[in-house]
């Protein structure tokens, strides 16, 4: 298996800097009325992103992986309603019908270039980063994916009950958003 380098992991990080200052020019100058008239679209897309993050971390951390048919209704309703919030609504079925096959057939375009060009799955999925070599905990990679050292220890704990870093010869953050851990010894129970 082949993981990133830790120089690809540096330009990785680097890169999502470059995109993060891009995205905020970008958005500032609509918000100052220089792409058009969108200064409300920011104004109402920041505050409902805003809003979201606050009701989501009050509410706790989920894995998606966890996620209950409740949960999934649930953001089914809030990405309808912060939708219409953001950027107001066309309200006929057409154009529901032809916005929902849209992503839909862009979601099914991507999974079928990702099958024939795995030099692009590789580009969009990304691959596995270690954060753990050998027991050795690789910082810029934590940094780079923004997870610290308890996201190592709670994927410890709950796949193999280890309770101290020192036991974990190896972590890797999955192509999923998982981290996989290798413990150096298997322990009895």
């Amino acid at each position: 298996m082949s993981y990133e380098s830790p120089q690809t992991v540096k330009w990785e990080y680097r890169l999502q800097r470059l995109g993060f200052v891009l995205f905020v020019s970008i958005a500032t100058a609509a918000g100052l009325g220089y792409l058009g008239n969108r200064t409300q679209m920011v104004v109402n897309s920041a505050a409902i992103y805003l809003l979201l993050l606050f009701i989501f971390r009050i509410a706790g951390r989920r894995s998606l992986a966890e996620t209950s048919t409740f949960d999934l209704v649930l953001l089914l309703i809030i990405g309808e309603t912060t939708q219409e919030a953001m950027i107001g609504s066309d309200d006929s079925v057409l154009s529901a019908a032809v916005a929902i096959l849209t992503l839909v057939s862009l979601d099914m375009g991507m999974s079928y270039l990702r099958k024939i060009f795995p030099a692009f799955d590789h580009l969009v999925e990304g691959r596995p980063v270690l954060l753990i070599r050998d027991g050795e905990i690789q910082e810029a990679a934590l940094t780079a994916n923004s997870l610290d050292h308890e996201d190592v220890k709670e994927a410890a704990r709950l796949s193999h009950g280890l309770d101290k870093m020192e036991d974990v010869r190896q972590a890797t953050l999955e192509r999923d958003g998982q981290i996989s851990i290798v413990p150096w010894r298997t322990h009895k129970e």
